[in-house]
């Protein structure tokens, strides 16, 4: 059975994009589970649940750097983020993050929980400011694509752009790797990559 992690991280999500999500994938024969986040404490205990994940869908707001919440009670950096991913090794082999945020579908964002976690293999996300209803029919679609179709979680990410207009990105670690100028940006990161798992 496949699982879907939600996690809610701002108290001004909309509870009908969430609905939204896991209702769609439920015809899918996919079970959710739903954590609201208000601190990094949230965020420990429910990736720390036990159970593995084929999906983890994020909902918050976000930056080239971080994600939070508006009260400000959450920040975690990206690199943050992957840390505490790797070590509760929540996500199953071939296991997809949908950054249901602005950015979230950045170069940068992708470059540092790839180099931060290798068990992280494909992040899906906007690489613009879009409203929350473009990014419950993005993702909507690519779930389609994913789940009925089956097809490549790249190749979802693109029929997302030619059905809406929507720079919905989907990165593959194997695809990223071999790029020069993710090599040089994981030598810029290497410190904060040990300062995450030392915090951990």
């Amino acid at each position: 059975m496949k699982r879907l992690l939600v996690l809610k991280a701002s108290e001004d999500i909309n509870k009908a994009e969430i609905d939204n999500i896991v209702n769609q994938i439920a015809l899918y024969e996919i079970e959710s589970d739903i954590y609201e986040i208000a601190s990094l404490e949230h965020l420990k205990n429910a990736l720390k649940n036990g159970k593995k994940y084929d999906y983890i869908y994020l909902a918050t707001h976000g930056c080239d750097k971080d994600f939070g919440n508006i009260s400000g009670s959450l920040n975690v950096s990206w690199i943050q983020f992957a840390a505490l991913i790797c070590s509760s090794e929540c996500n199953k082999p071939g296991s997809i993050f949908l950054h249901s945020c602005c950015r979230g579908g950045l170069n940068q964002v992708a470059w540092k929980m790839f180099h931060c976690c290798e068990n992280i293999e494909f992040i899906c996300g906007p690489r613009n400011n879009i409203s929350p209803l473009d990014l419950v029919i993005s993702f909507n679609l690519f779930l389609f694509h994913r789940e009925v179709r089956d097809l490549d979680p790249v190749v979802c990410a693109d029929k997302v752009r030619q059905a809406v207009d929507i720079r919905l990105v989907c990165y593959d670690r194997l695809d990223i790797e071999v790029e020069p100028a993710y090599m040089q940006h994981c030598s810029l990161i290497a410190d904060e990559v040990s300062d995450a798992f030392r915090d951990l």
